[in-house]
């Protein structure tokens, strides 16, 4: 071929080619928003497998020229978005493809369900009260339910046993460590004195405090929950003492040299006579609060994924006190008042081990089994001046009575979790509980009505299966729906539980919470000893709430109804007649931003609630019941001096108490118009506590004062009355229920080497 020739071949080819190009250009022109309507900015979007793309602008509009033919995919990719995909034919003629894009739901922007529950661990948003909060905050002394007693929703019960929540008695709220329910969570307790929770706060890595509508996952809590979970691995080796006013206590924690398992054991002794012989107390001491107790866990990788951590502890406590007896024959004489003594020895033990299992394809294991034992001996007597048992027909049945309590619990519990896509999760499991309960009572002297309990004991069964789903339709909508089957051999009785929770994310900050749930409880054992026909207590909460949360900063508002059903009434014998509600609105804010260096949070709760219940003989507000409640907690710290403040101030409007000179719960013929109706005085407390951080040697040391009631309020909790007129003016005799001192004072020093909590202290502002 020739240059002429070859010259026109080319020439032709070029003409061909470029004929053939300009035949197969396709505009593709499109907008792109996301399922709300709203414009995307950004976007890229491009034909696979070629060069051919754009980006949406600021209208989310794009546009670009396909130089390929025939069929094409074109995919449309964005941050935080699921990328789409679309199959088109390019034909040559103008084509327009339209994106409506679906946000990635993310664990960081997706809305937390919070309806009824306060949370507080590393995982989980909406932290509100960690370990530090619960021993730093004055008036608690370090106890996690007395720290709980500062949230919403909860009463200043504080001469009873338990964590009374929203219309709900001691009883009706339950603690679980590590997935099992723990039945002995209060330390031995003296009438009208309270109690203390038996655990230490820093075994914790996580605390949920559910004041209703919790997880399908737990039962046999018709009120509230507390869910702990103990610590994994501790990050190095340590060992701890303390020397306080109450005690002295020492713990080490060894960390394996691969880092793979760890042990400890821990003893502490808390012996309140020094403490009484220096404070005037309000009852007499003949054997102070003395507590031995020993603490051992051991923890080990299973796998990179895998942990099973055991725990478990040793406790005795005795306590013995005398205090004035309202059924004394002749009240204007105190040379002839008699004396009650009150005596308990009490012995509990506990074990758990939990085994925690990652597996492939998003599948998830936890186990759980724990055992415990509790024993309380009981010695009443009723003494004279002298300490001599009294001999007088008046006290016959009952002036010197012994009763032996002994309760066994061995709980398994297992829970299967499946990871689906976009945080969206199935769990189911199975739980099951042997219980035995055990009562014996000395004869000789007992009245007629623990005749019954002489050497009762019950056993029980109980299985539950549940099923539980979380459901993430967008970054703003999620919900929870569960269910949960219960079966009790002793009540031969079946139920099915449904739970229903929802979140709705109104703004980056603000969220909106519903829940709905069935609850049922059996009733304590000392009713089911005398009726065994018992049904199961039931509890139908409604729960609305709103919460607010920018940075450093949370606000919460919810309103609740909870209707009772199957009440325990006390008759001839128990029945399950009782039913009663509570209905209430609460606010909770936390801010530790608008005042600089000081970390505060402010609690109120207004609650209705009305029960018709044991010995009630019409519906009316419980005597544990404050229609108002609240909390004031600040905490202020200064870095440079390592020196810390602490201060508590809870309010409590009076609660109702049955006066027996007005009315008379026993005689059906009473005037039922004025029971309950009188109050007891209005509730204040003050707590104070400073905390001094320092190294010492090696040793990193606080040193910690607190005092509780520092201004000596007035507190009056209700009144015991005699059981009969023995003098003769109509009237029976009281004595008011006050603390057993009008202030507390608590000074310690712990030191811990291994460990420096000085960070810890400043980021949490102690």
């Amino acid at each position: 071929m020739n240059h002429a020739s070859m010259k026109q071949f080319l020439l032709h080819t070029f003409f061909f080619l470029f004929t053939l190009q300009a035949h197969a250009q396709t505009k593709i022109v499109g907008n792109v928003t996301d399922t709300k309507g709203e414009t995307l900015i950004g976007v890229n979007i491009s034909l696979v497998g070629t060069y051919d793309g754009a980006t949406s602008k600021a209208n989310g509009d794009y546009s670009f020229t396909a130089y390929a033919s025939d069929s094409a995919t074109i995919k449309a990719t964005y941050t935080g978005y699921t990328a789409q995909e679309k199959r088109i034919k390019l034909t040559g003629n103008e084509l327009t493809v339209n994106f409506i894009l679906k946000e990635k739901i993310s664990d960081l922007k997706a809305v937390v369900i919070s309806a009824g529950s306060f949370e507080a661990s590393d995982e989980k948003k909406g932290t509100v009260l960690k370990a530090l909060d619960i021993v730093t905050t004055a008036g608690s002394n370090g106890d996690n339910y007395s720290a709980l007693k500062t949230l919403p929703g909860t009463q200043q019960t504080n001469e009873r046993e338990g964590l009374f929540v929203r219309g709900g008695t001691g009883a009706e709220t339950q603690t679980f460590i590590d997935g099992t329910w723990v039945k002995n969570a209060f330390s031995a307790s003296i009438p009208d004195l309270g109690a203390r929770g038996r655990f230490n706060p820093f075994i914790f890595k996580g605390t949920v405090f559910s004041a209703g509508g919790y997880s399908a996952l737990y039962g046999q809590a018709l009120s509230s929950a507390v869910i702990l979970e103990t610590i994994d691995l501790p990050e190095r080796s340590s060992a701890n003492v303390n020397l306080s006013t109450v005690g002295i206590g020492a713990n080490v924690q060894t960390l394996s040299n691969n880092k793979k398992s760890s042990c400890g054991i821990g003893y502490n002794y808390t012996n309140l006579s020094p403490y009484f012989a220096l404070v005037k107390q309000n009852v007499k001491y003949k054997t102070a609060p003395t507590v031995h107790q020993i603490d051992l866990n051991y923890r080990i990788k299973t796998s990179k994924t895998g942990i099973l951590k055991w725990y478990g502890y040793l406790n005795t406590t005795h306590i013995n006190i005398q205090r004035p007896n309202v059924d004394s024959r002749d009240y204007e004489n105190p040379s002839k008042e008699y004396n009650d003594e009150y005596g308990v020895k009490n012995k509990n033990a506990y074990g758990n081990v939990s085994y925690k299992e990652y597996f492939n394809h998003g599948w998830k294991l936890n186990a759980g089994l724990s055992a415990s034992y509790n024993q309380d001996d009981i010695e009443l007597k009723i003494l004279n001046s002298e300490n001599n048992i009294v001999v007088d027909s008046n006290f016959s049945t009952r002036n010197w009575l012994k009763i032996a309590n002994k309760n066994t619990l061995i709980t398994s519990k297992v829970v299967i979790e499946k990871s689906l896509n976009n945080l969206n999760a199935i769990r189911f499991g199975a739980e099951y509980l042997y219980t035995t309960d055990a009562n014996n009572v000395d004869l000789a002297s007992a009245p007629t009505i623990l005749v019954t309990f002489n050497n009762a004991q019950i056993n029980d069964h109980y299985t539950a299966l549940f099923a539980e789903g979380d459901i993430y339709i967008t970054n703003e909508l999620a919900g929870k729906i569960g269910v949960r089957g219960e079966y009790s051999y002793l009540l031969n009785t079946c139920n099915v539980a449904p739970r229903f929770s929802a979140a709705y994310k109104l703004s980056k900050a603000g969220q909106l919470s519903v829940a709905y749930g069935m609850f049922y409880q059996k009733p304590d054992y000392t009713y089911l000893m005398q009726n065994q026909q018992l049904h199961f207590m039931k509890a139908d909460h409604y729960i609305l709430n709103y919460q607010f949360q920018p940075k450093d900063r949370l606000l919460r508002l919810e309103a609740y109804y909870k209707n009772y059903m199957s009440l325990i009434k006390k008759n001839t014998i128990p029945t399950s007649n009782g039913n009663g509600y509570a209905k209430g609105v609460e606010l909770f804010y936390r801010d530790k931003k608008s005042i600089k260096g000081i970390d505060f949070w402010i609690s109120y709760s207004y609650i209705d609630s009305k029960r018709n219940f044991l010995n009630y003989i019409r519906a009316v507000q419980p005597d544990f019941v404050a229609n108002h409640v609240g909390s004031l907690v600040f905490k202020k710290f200064w870095t440079k001096r390592m020196f810390g403040i602490n201060g508590t101030y809870t309010f409590s409007s009076g609660r109702p108490y049955i006066n027996y000179n007005t009315s008379n719960p026993n005689n059906p013929n009473a005037d039922a118009s004025t029971f309950m109706t009188d109050r007891t005085m209005v509730y204040h407390n003050i707590g104070l506590s400073a905390n001094y951080l320092k190294t010492i040697g090696k040793a990193f040391t606080v040193f910690v004062v607190s005092v509780n009631n520092p201004f000596g309020f007035k507190q009056l909790y209700g009144y015991n009355f005699a059981s009969k007129d023995l003098n003769g003016d109509g009237q029976l005799y009281s004595k008011p229920i006050t603390p057993a001192a009008k202030q507390f004072v608590f000074i310690g020093m712990f030191m811990s080497w291994g460990i420096d909590r000085s960070q810890e202290a400043i980021d949490n502002n102690l």
